[in-house]
């Protein structure tokens, strides 16, 4: 299969799995890539972790997104978790594209919600996408 440049493809090939894990590292280096790494594999079998990469027309990856399906008991429609997204600075139009792309992955499976955290600008997902906050992920470290 021909890869188009910047599209959006759902991966579980081991180099494209190693790939979001390096760029992963690098973006925090505590990251723990081979636990990570059987983590995202472990999406073909229960069928709820979707990695999806993006490449430039060379076959460079430029975009990787780790995407979940969550519901519960609670509630009663299914969410779209964004879990990580890196996008290479020099592609600044794919992020909305990928926005497009997200929300057409919710109209085909009737989800009504999109969630995520970031560390960075939240302020910037509710002023370019529309986002609102409404929870907080707060932490607290046990020794």
């Amino acid at each position: 299969m021909e890869l188009k440049p910047l599209e959006f493809y759902l991966t579980y090939n081991h180099n494209d799995l190693t790939n979001i894990c390096r760029k992963l590292k690098e973006w925090d280096s505590t990251t723990d890539t081979d636990r990570y790494y059987t983590y995202l594999k472990s999406g073909f079998f229960n069928q709820k972790i979707f990695p999806f990469v993006s490449y430039n027309s060379i076959g460079d990856m430029i975009a990787c997104t780790i995407l979940s399906v969550t519901s519960s008991p609670m509630y009663i429609d299914s969410v779209l978790y964004i879990q990580w997204v890196w996008i290479d600075p020099h592609y600044p139009s794919l992020w909305k594209k990928g926005m497009k792309f997200l929300y057409e992955i919710c109209k085909q499976f009737g989800i009504k919600k999109i969630t995520g955290n970031t560390r960075r600008l939240p302020e910037a997902f509710q002023r370019k996408f529309g986002f609102i906050q409404t929870d907080a992920i707060i932490e607290k470290e046990v020794i």
